[in-house]
């Protein structure tokens, strides 16, 4: 008796590690978060061409200049409080730190030197 009252509660123990785990795991499948920014977001422009974004959720990014055949790997960090995004890719010298104003279809970067109007994909 007192060993099935053992497993039982073992067993209690891991349903209710459990249960707290997937509580505090946040909402993407592999039990991590995702930010605000996570997605592919593109630019439609005929001066400087098309550009897309890609944002992992979890600090990995792509940009895909599509019409200029640029393409680079890189990361990035976001700060909510701040409205801001740390982007740095493998291609460029020095990181980038945008300003961002996000809805549920757009995602505005604004820095000293480029700015992008992207549309969620």
């Amino acid at each position: 008796m007192k060993k099935i009252a053992g497993i039982l509660s073992i067993a209690l123990i891991a349903v209710m590690l459990a249960a707290v785990l997937t509580a505090c795991g946040g909402g993407s499948a592999d039990g991590g978060s995702k930010d605000a920014i996570a997605g592919s977001w593109k630019q439609i422009d005929e001066v400087n061409g098309n550009w897309t974004w890609t944002f992992d959720g979890s600090g990995k990014c792509t940009l895909d200049g599509e019409t200029t055949g640029f393409k680079s790997n890189g990361t990035y960090k976001l700060d909510e409080a701040a409205k801001t995004v740390t982007v740095n890719m493998e291609s460029w010298t020095d990181e980038k730190v945008y300003t961002y104003t996000l809805t549920d279809t757009t995602l505005d970067l604004e820095e000293t030197l480029s700015s992008y109007h992207l549309v969620k994909q």
